[in-house]
């Protein structure tokens, strides 16, 4: 059976690569004594995390709105679970790696690394596309991307001001 989201869907989804961006950049600064490179860090985090919940906040409207909720697949489990999805892009990593020791950072490489993971998610989100079932998904992916786009544009300033 083909897998096709809806917009709640796809919010989730979106919603969940924020909450584990968030988690991501909580758990690096963790590893620094830096207080610099803590402060970005934590930055990095609250910015994700109030993405996170202006998409919670769209994705609720959304279904009060329409009366949209996920569907679930058991027979494709990847590909119908929002959760499992997210867990596909941008802050996926390996079981565990998260408490390996990261390689020396400074700030600049964390905003570079950060941009890294913000154009891998704009990928992500543009082959979303094609897994949606009308074009009201395909313009919250576009918000999506545009935002994205956002914030590689201000993590690139952040960059070039040291």
């Amino acid at each position: 059976m083909e897998t096709i989201f809806n917009v709640f869907e796809v919010l989730q989804i979106a919603e969940k690569i924020e909450h584990n961006g968030a988690k991501f950049y909580l758990k690096t600064a963790e590893r620094f004594e830096d207080p610099e490179i803590r402060d970005t860090c934590y930055k990095l985090a609250n910015w994700k995390a109030r993405h996170q919940k202006i998409l919670a906040q769209r994705r609720k409207r959304v279904s009060e709105k329409t009366g949209e909720f996920g569907t679930f697949d058991p027979d494709n489990y990847v590909l119908s679970n929002p959760h499992v999805m997210a867990g596909l892009a941008v802050f996926a990593t390996e079981p565990g790696s998260l408490n390996k020791p990261l390689k020396r950072q400074d700030r600049p490489q964390i905003f570079k690394d950060a941009i890294r993971r913000a154009k891998e998610a704009v990928v992500f989100y543009d082959g979303l596309k094609d897994f949606t079932r009308d074009q009201a998904c395909k313009d919250t992916i576009d918000a999506i991307i545009k935002e994205e786009t956002r914030h590689i544009r201000l993590l690139t300033e952040e960059l070039q001001q040291k």
